[in-house]
């Protein structure tokens, strides 16, 4: 993919990009991808359902945001999920779990009170503790180490269009089969895909029929079923990244969740005008992905350091993220909201892959609990942000004011990537 002097000719990235179907380990990639892409619409379905869900349960807007956040408890066990991945292999992982969260999206269309909404979004937060971290073990076993930031790049794209296309296919459905069939069909597409999963992945690439010996060259073996997993360096290694995760995510879980109902209650659009520009701020994140976990990699190659590749990348990245969100808090213009937005949306994506590297970086032979640690930053954002959001704008009134507390987060953020070390890699349970 690259020349010797670490140049990344656009031909080269666009021909490798149409070769990713015609290797296993692309097909690996591309399973990764739309797991991303069917974890992320399972989850939101109810933010663009909610105003929907709050008329007809009758609900304020901090037991919406309960209804949001409740995901976010279970989502913390995603260090134990992490762990047993690395256990057992991503294949018998994400087949069980991947089962729960289908499933539980099913529920929460069959919910008729606000506490059967809130157990299924619970059983789903289960569900989905498992992709993330899992996915960071397969990456890690199934991808050369100087192409992981942008295979994170690349995979996590679909994260973001999966968030992207949700507001615009959920008010699609819900237009012919209502805000509960849409629920129903979307779990039952998820459930087609873990049968897929479970019939043509393998944990290790040397067990699948299929890998050529050119593919099996490129990568390294670090997985280590057998070893102890070391917890005592592990965590202080990975609490750097953690805290970084925890404060981006707070602003995308705050646009996931609520970006829909603030363009309807700010500026008074029908449900089809909102889910139109929430589709356009976050289509944004679909470039950052891929622009932040390629030149990730690609400043890692030219410089050969991973405090550049990685730190200043992510730090930079948070710090534009902010410039670009502060402006919302004071225009009152939907159309220049939404360039703000998309904006920022943009910059905190693009700090989102070389995060995520810094998992395989420090501990590739513990990705999934490396992986598990890093997203409960996020599990935790997952619960107080939009729970913050619904409170704020219920004490204000104001549906712009909430977005202060994401540029707080994002410039604590920025400041800890100077004691993150991805050039301090664990290589044995010692």
């Amino acid at each position: 993919m690259t020349t010797m002097n670490g140049a990344f000719p656009v031909r080269t990235f666009f021909r490798e990009i149409r070769a990713i179907p015609g290797t296993v380990s692309g097909r690996v990639v591309i399973l990764v991808a739309l797991c991303y892409l069917l974890n992320m619409i399972d989850r939101n379905v109810v933010s663009v359902a909610a105003p929907e869900i709050q008329r007809e349960f009758g609900l304020t807007n901090t037991q919406l945001g309960l209804a949001f956040s409740v995901f976010g408890f279970p989502y913390l066990l995603q260090a134990p999920v992490g762990w047993l991945c690395d256990k057992w292999g991503s294949r018998l992982g994400l087949t069980i779990f991947g089962s729960i969260w289908s499933l539980a999206t099913i529920l929460c269309g069959l919910s008729s009170s606000l506490a059967g909404l809130v157990g299924a979004r619970a059983l789903l937060g289960l569900g989905e503790a498992a992709p993330f971290p899992a996915m960071t073990r397969v990456i890690a076993d199934w991808t050369p180490p100087t192409r992981r930031s942008f295979t994170q790049g690349l995979t996590h794209s679909f994260v973001s269009i999966g968030t992207t296309v949700t507001p615009p296919l959920v008010a699609w459905l819900m237009g012919y089969v209502g805000w509960r069939g849409a629920f129903l069909i979307l779990g039952g597409i998820s459930a087609v895909w873990v049968v897929v999963w479970a019939w043509r992945f393998r944990d290790d690439p040397r067990a699948h029929p299929g890998v050529t010996k050119e593919e099996l060259a490129q990568l390294v073996f670090t997985r280590k079923t057998e070893a102890k997993t070391p917890w005592r360096r592990l965590i202080p290694a990975m609490l750097p990244p953690t805290l970084v995760y925890l404060c981006l995510s707070a602003t995308f879980w705050t646009f996931w969740t609520w970006l829909p109902t603030y363009f309807a209650r700010s500026y008074h659009l029908e449900l089809k005008s909102s889910a139109i520009f929430t589709f356009g701020v976050l289509f944004a994140g679909v470039f950052g992905d891929i622009s932040g976990g390629w030149l990730s990699d690609y400043l890692y190659r030219r410089t050969g350091s991973l405090r550049i590749g990685r730190n200043a990348l992510i730090g930079t990245s948070l710090i534009l993220a902010a410039v670009c969100i502060g402006p919302v808090l004071f225009i009152r213009e939907v159309n220049l909201a939404a360039v703000a937005l998309a904006a920022g949306f943009f910059f905190i994506r693009a700090a989102v892959s070389p995060t995520w590297a810094v998992c395989t970086d420090i501990a590739p032979a513990w990705a999934g609990s490396a992986g598990g640690m890093l997203n409960t930053g996020s599990a935790i954002s997952s619960i107080c942000a939009p729970l913050a959001f619904g409170f704020i704008a219920d004490l204000t009134g104001n549906y712009s004011t909430p977005f202060s507390a994401s540029l707080c987060l994002l410039l604590v953020g920025a400041a800890m990537c100077l004691v993150m070390r991805p050039d301090r890699q664990i290589k044995d349970a010692a």
